[in-house]
């Protein structure tokens, strides 16, 4: 049975203060959204826009505002997960098929590994049964910037380069870039807290933000100067110490 998206969002529908969506878009990236994830409406609509706060999200989502976020992207009810070839969101899957370039100019090596985000070509396949044939899921493979949609029949389960040198080189890759993201991620939340439910840098955030640092950095610039002066001291000190050093040699013996 398939059953195209637009029949899954019931966006159509006015949505109330409270009440609990959940997400049908196959955006990964800006917000880390993943495809029937849960999130609860956040105010009262105003027009056309409904602000959703989604689990593990600190920061509002404005749908219907422009169209990153469209409305038909909702449902009120979890939206089905099983997809062609009977894989599910989440999975992690390796590809099989040989090495491709894609027009956003990613390559998929053969062996990549990756994780199912979701349905493409606008369908969610539930309960499928049936040829696989036509239809795609979209994957976020490791060194790939962008989802990409696959034929379930060029994904396993099972690792096509397992024990080889070629895998043990790309986890050491993979290792290096998770360490990378770890120390990265704080920055990145802070930077997220000064962007607003439009997408865009609110200057009032950026001010607030300012504000509730200025004292430590008035703090830090004390301790700088303090630093300063002693450490120009200390080099007054030095100075004293070499002139008496040098005048106590330049006196001849009595």
């Amino acid at each position: 049975l398939d059953m195209p998206l637009s029949q899954v969002s019931q966006a159509v529908a006015r949505f109330r203060r409270g009440e609990t969506v959940y997400y049908v878009g196959l955006r990964s990236s800006t917000m880390m959204l993943e495809y029937g994830q849960r999130g609860v409406v956040h105010c009262d609509p105003e027009g056309e826009c409904y602000d959703v706060l989604f689990d593990g999200h600190s920061r509002i989502v404005r749908f219907g505002h422009d169209d990153d976020w469209p409305l038909s992207e909702l449902c009120r009810a979890p939206p089905p997960v099983l997809l062609a070839g009977r894989f599910t969101v989440g999975e992690t899957l390796y590809y099989t098929g040989d090495t491709e370039v894609f027009p956003c100019g990613d390559e998929l090596q053969h062996g990549c590994r990756g994780r199912v985000l979701g349905p493409d070509n606008d369908y969610v396949l539930a309960d499928f049964k049936g040829d696989d044939e036509g239809y795609c899921i979209r994957m976020g493979f490791e060194g790939c910037s962008n989802s990409l949609h696959v034929p379930p029949e060029e994904l396993s389960h099972d690792d096509p380069l397992a024990g080889t040198a070629l895998r043990r080189a790309r986890d050491k890759i993979r290792a290096r870039r998770e360490k990378e993201a770890e120390v990265l991620a704080p920055l990145a939340a802070a930077f997220s807290m000064l962007i607003g439910p439009d997408g865009r840098i609110a200057n009032e955030r950026v001010q607030s933000m300012v504000e509730g640092i200025r004292p430590m950095l008035d703090n830090l610039d004390k301790e700088a100067q303090a630093k300063r002066r002693e450490a120009e001291a200390r080099r007054q000190q030095l100075a004293e110490e070499l002139i008496a050093e040098e005048e106590g040699r330049a006196v001849p013996p009595p």
